[in-house]
Protein backbone atom coordinates (compact mmCIF):
# COMPACT_ATOMS: atom_id res chain seq x y z
CA UNK A 1 0.00 0.00 0.00
CA UNK A 2 1.36 3.27 -0.99
CA UNK A 3 0.95 6.39 0.52
CA UNK A 4 0.38 9.58 -1.28
CA UNK A 5 2.37 12.71 0.43
CA UNK A 6 0.63 14.99 -0.36
CA UNK A 7 -2.78 13.43 1.75
CA UNK A 8 -1.08 13.54 5.10
CA UNK A 9 -2.16 16.04 7.54
CA UNK A 10 1.12 17.67 8.72
CA UNK A 11 -1.36 20.20 10.91
CA UNK A 12 -0.11 19.43 14.20
CA UNK A 13 3.60 18.25 13.27
CA UNK A 14 6.60 20.39 13.24
CA UNK A 15 5.49 23.47 15.31
CA UNK A 16 8.46 24.94 17.09
CA UNK A 17 6.42 27.74 18.87
CA UNK A 18 6.45 31.31 18.66
CA UNK A 19 9.98 32.18 20.60
CA UNK A 20 12.09 30.62 17.95
CA UNK A 21 13.90 32.31 15.45
CA UNK A 22 16.20 30.62 13.29
CA UNK A 23 19.43 32.15 12.56
CA UNK A 24 22.24 31.63 10.18
CA UNK A 25 25.82 30.18 12.32
CA UNK A 26 29.41 30.74 10.66
CA UNK A 27 31.74 27.63 10.47
CA UNK A 28 35.68 28.39 10.19
CA UNK A 29 38.37 26.02 9.77
CA UNK A 30 41.06 26.53 12.30
CA UNK A 31 45.11 25.05 12.48
CA UNK A 32 44.62 20.99 12.38
CA UNK A 33 45.18 19.60 15.89
CA UNK A 34 48.02 17.07 15.03
CA UNK A 35 49.17 14.67 17.22
CA UNK A 36 51.51 11.74 16.98
CA UNK A 37 50.08 9.60 14.18
CA UNK A 38 46.73 11.21 13.59
CA UNK A 39 45.51 14.55 12.79
CA UNK A 40 41.78 16.05 13.23
CA UNK A 41 40.88 18.86 11.10
CA UNK A 42 39.89 21.62 13.04
CA UNK A 43 36.27 23.95 13.18
CA UNK A 44 34.81 26.38 15.04
CA UNK A 45 31.24 27.40 14.84
CA UNK A 46 29.50 30.10 16.50
CA UNK A 47 27.44 33.08 15.77
CA UNK A 48 27.77 35.84 13.59
CA UNK A 49 29.84 38.22 14.98
CA UNK A 50 30.90 36.17 17.73
CA UNK A 51 34.80 34.95 18.50
CA UNK A 52 35.52 31.53 20.15
CA UNK A 53 37.65 32.36 23.70
CA UNK A 54 40.86 31.09 23.22
CA UNK A 55 40.69 28.75 25.98
CA UNK A 56 37.94 26.96 24.94
CA UNK A 57 39.51 25.50 21.73
CA UNK A 58 42.88 25.04 24.09
CA UNK A 59 40.65 23.04 26.44
CA UNK A 60 38.70 20.94 23.08
CA UNK A 61 42.57 20.39 21.54
CA UNK A 62 43.80 18.97 25.49
CA UNK A 63 40.84 16.85 25.71
CA UNK A 64 41.24 15.10 22.27
CA UNK A 65 44.72 15.19 22.63
CA UNK A 66 44.56 13.56 25.80
CA UNK A 67 42.17 11.22 25.31
CA UNK A 68 44.32 9.67 21.94
CA UNK A 69 47.67 9.65 23.80
CA UNK A 70 45.67 7.90 27.37
CA UNK A 71 44.65 5.25 25.26
CA UNK A 72 40.81 6.01 25.59
CA UNK A 73 40.20 6.92 21.97
CA UNK A 74 42.07 4.86 18.70
CA UNK A 75 41.81 7.13 15.70
CA UNK A 76 41.72 4.34 13.11
CA UNK A 77 42.86 5.89 10.26
CA UNK A 78 44.27 9.36 11.29
CA UNK A 79 42.14 11.54 9.51
CA UNK A 80 40.23 12.73 11.48
CA UNK A 81 37.49 15.98 12.13
CA UNK A 82 36.69 17.72 15.14
CA UNK A 83 34.31 20.73 15.84
CA UNK A 84 33.73 23.44 18.73
CA UNK A 85 30.17 25.10 18.96
CA UNK A 86 29.23 28.16 20.42
CA UNK A 87 26.12 29.06 20.85
CA UNK A 88 24.70 31.51 23.21
CA UNK A 89 24.35 29.48 26.81
CA UNK A 90 26.57 25.89 25.73
CA UNK A 91 28.81 24.86 23.54
CA UNK A 92 29.05 21.49 21.89
CA UNK A 93 32.67 19.78 20.92
CA UNK A 94 32.26 17.16 18.37
CA UNK A 95 34.99 15.25 17.34
CA UNK A 96 34.90 12.21 14.45
CA UNK A 97 36.81 9.63 13.46
CA UNK A 98 36.47 7.47 10.18
CA UNK A 99 36.34 4.16 10.99
CA UNK A 100 34.99 0.66 8.84
CA UNK A 101 36.32 2.69 5.69
CA UNK A 102 32.97 4.82 5.32
CA UNK A 103 31.73 5.43 8.65
CA UNK A 104 31.96 8.52 10.94
CA UNK A 105 32.37 7.52 14.31
CA UNK A 106 31.76 10.84 16.95
CA UNK A 107 32.17 11.80 20.53
CA UNK A 108 30.13 14.77 21.88
CA UNK A 109 31.17 16.89 24.60
CA UNK A 110 29.07 19.74 26.28
CA UNK A 111 30.04 22.57 27.72
CA UNK A 112 27.86 24.77 30.36
CA UNK A 113 28.90 28.49 29.60
CA UNK A 114 26.98 29.55 33.04
CA UNK A 115 29.16 27.85 35.06
CA UNK A 116 33.56 27.23 35.27
CA UNK A 117 32.81 23.57 34.11
CA UNK A 118 34.88 22.08 31.69
CA UNK A 119 33.85 20.20 28.81
CA UNK A 120 32.24 16.56 29.26
CA UNK A 121 31.19 13.75 27.68
CA UNK A 122 27.46 13.60 26.53
CA UNK A 123 25.88 10.01 27.98
CA UNK A 124 24.83 8.30 25.21
CA UNK A 125 23.17 5.20 27.56
CA UNK A 126 20.03 6.64 26.78
CA UNK A 127 17.19 6.06 24.13
CA UNK A 128 18.53 8.90 22.03
CA UNK A 129 21.95 9.82 21.43
CA UNK A 130 23.16 13.05 19.76
CA UNK A 131 23.30 13.65 16.18
CA UNK A 132 24.24 17.41 15.56
CA UNK A 133 22.52 20.76 14.91
CA UNK A 134 22.08 22.05 11.49
CA UNK A 135 24.42 24.52 11.88
CA UNK A 136 26.89 21.29 12.90
CA UNK A 137 25.49 19.05 10.30
CA UNK A 138 27.22 22.59 7.63
CA UNK A 139 30.55 20.99 7.94
CA UNK A 140 29.75 17.43 8.34
CA UNK A 141 27.96 17.46 5.20
CA UNK A 142 31.58 18.83 3.74
CA UNK A 143 33.67 16.38 5.52
CA UNK A 144 31.53 13.77 4.25
CA UNK A 145 31.83 14.79 0.77
CA UNK A 146 35.80 15.19 1.73
CA UNK A 147 35.96 11.56 2.58
CA UNK A 148 33.86 10.22 -0.14
CA UNK A 149 36.19 11.83 -2.77
CA UNK A 150 39.34 10.56 -0.94
CA UNK A 151 37.56 6.98 -0.80
CA UNK A 152 37.57 7.68 -4.25
CA UNK A 153 40.93 8.60 -5.05
CA UNK A 154 44.07 6.42 -5.24
CA UNK A 155 45.04 7.65 -1.34
CA UNK A 156 48.02 8.67 -2.03
CA UNK A 157 49.82 11.05 -0.01
CA UNK A 158 48.73 13.91 -2.18
CA UNK A 159 45.43 12.43 -2.22
CA UNK A 160 45.64 12.95 1.62
CA UNK A 161 46.85 16.50 1.48
CA UNK A 162 44.09 17.56 -0.48
CA UNK A 163 41.81 15.77 2.23
CA UNK A 164 43.25 17.44 4.73
CA UNK A 165 43.15 21.01 2.73
CA UNK A 166 39.79 21.37 1.39
CA UNK A 167 37.65 22.66 4.37
CA UNK A 168 34.61 24.27 4.70
CA UNK A 169 34.41 28.58 5.77
CA UNK A 170 30.85 30.05 5.40
CA UNK A 171 27.48 30.29 6.59
CA UNK A 172 25.49 26.90 7.66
Amino acid sequence: MTTNPATISLTDLGNLGAPYAHEWREAEPRDPLVLPNSVFKWYHVRRVGETMPDDMDRDGRALIADAVAAGHWTPEYGLNIALIHLSKTHAFLIAGVWRGHNELWLRHYFKDLTTSEPFARIDTSGQDVPGACVWEMGVLCHERMVWHRYLFSDRADADKQTWLTDVYRGRV
